[in-house]
Parts: structure tokens; C-alpha cells; sequence
């Protein structure tokens, strides 16, 4: 069971439907033709008012499910779909744990940001502890009244301790998401992953991991 992630998306999805509730009473107070709309005088915002625009600051919960085909040197190759990093396939992963992720665009489209995870894992007498960075850089624009697209580009870092020699992988982490923004404060991503293994050990030996996956999430933009 892990509890770290599935206390990550509870409080994900928590205030991704408390923003939009409040969204919705909003546009009900203020209907076309009411007294309150009419008298409410004509304000130009200078603050954020859509999805990639400067100023914007983005939460996300990120990889909650999808598909990763991983590679590693050794040839131990496999196969996962994941929910909340519960592996139904024939391996394990590297890089797929769902984490949380902080971006903020500094200038119109242009994101810096980065995501951030702790998962512990147990099964029978063993158990893994670990963390996960990644740092990235990225440029999210609207192509359609409701689709934005959002590549980024970064690296991910990977420590975990299985109580013999510990894993250690860093990799180069590109992903091209699709960003469906369902209202002004929920958006849900979806896209390819690529994390691009550059170093990795286990204990001492040198291991490289690779991934390539397709996963979805949820980001909450204010």
C-alpha cells in the first residue's frame, strides 16, 4: 500500500473539486440581467486569465496512471501500467512514481518549475524508501478555446533504499503533455514521457535506467 500517493491525490483531487464548486456559485451570482452584474463597473484585470499566460502559478499532481515501457542495461526490460504507482505488468519502473509538481510561468508561455516525490513500498518482509526531483523548464500555450499543449524539458533524480544497496538513477526528462483545461482552476494532462537514462547505480554496480511512457494527471492553475 502506498499511502504517501494515495494521500497526494485525495488532497489533489480535494481542491481541484473545492475550486471548481466555487467557480460554479460564482458565474450563478453573477447572472446576466441581475441587478449585481449590471451595476458592477467594467474592470481591466492585469493578473493571469488563462492557461501559459505570465504571472500563473501551476500545481500538479502528476502520473497518477498510465503505461511504461522501461529499459535497463542489464536487459531487464518490462512492461507497467501503473495506478498510483501500483505496477500491473511484468516489471517494475524507475521514474513513474506520482509526484507533485510546482511551475510557475515566469513570462507568457515560458514555465520554470519542477515536481518532487517520497513513496515507500512494502511487500512480505521487504519495503523500499525512497525520493524523487526534477527540475524542469517548459512552454504551455493555448492552440484551442479548451486545449493547451505543454512541453517541458528537465532532469529526474532517483534515490531509494531497499535495505540492501541502495538505487540511485538520473535521467534526462522530456515530456510533450496535452493540457485539457476544463475550467480557468482544473486542467488534466496528458502526454508521452521520455526519461532518457544518463547515470544509475545499484550498490555497486553502474545500472542506466530508461523510460517511455504515456500518463495522465491534474494541474490547478491560479
Amino acid at each position: 500500500m502506498i499511502s504517501n500517493q494515495k494521500w497526494m491525490l485525495h488532497v489533489a483531487l480535494s481542491l481541484a473539486v473545492a475550486v471548481s464548486a466555487a467557480e460554479v456559485r460564482a458565474q450563478k451570482l453573477e447572472t446576466p440581467g441581475s441587478p449585481a452584474a449590471e451595476a458592477a463597473p467594467a474592470t481591466s484585470s492585469s493578473g493571469p486569465t488563462g492557461f501559459g499566460d505570465g504571472g500563473q502559478f501551476v500545481v500538479s499532481a502528476e502520473r497518477l496512471f498510465g503505461y511504461t515501457y522501461s529499459r535497463r542495461t542489464n536487459n531487464a526490460n518490462s512492461n507497467t501500467f501503473t495506478l498510483l504507482a501500483q505496477p500491473f505488468g511484468t516489471g517494475t519502473y524507475a521514474y513513474g512514481s506520482p509526484r507533485i509538481g510546482f511551475d510557475g510561468f515566469v513570462t507568457k508561455s515560458l514555465s520554470l518549475g519542477g515536481s518532487l516525490s517520497f513513496f515507500r513500498t512494502s511487500a512480505g518482509n521487504n519495503s523500499t524508501t525512497g525520493f524523487e526531483v526534477a527540475p524542469r523548464i517548459g512552454y504551455g500555450t493555448m492552440v484551442g478555446p479548451w486545449l493547451g499543449v505543454w512541453p517541458r524539458i528537465g532532469v529526474t533524480y532517483v534515490y531509494a533504499s531497499t535495505g540492501g544497496p541502495s538505487l540511485k538513477y538520473l535521467a534526462l526528462t522530456v515530456e510533450g503533455l496535452l493540457a485539457i483545461v476544463v475550467s480557468p482552476h482544473l486542467v488534466i494532462t496528458f502526454g508521452p514521457t521520455v526519461d532518457l537514462g544518463l547515470t544509475g547505480s545499484a550498490g555497486n554496480g553502474n545500472i542506466k535506467n530508461t523510460d517511455v511512457g504515456v500518463y495522465f494527471g491534474l494541474a490547478i492553475p491560479f
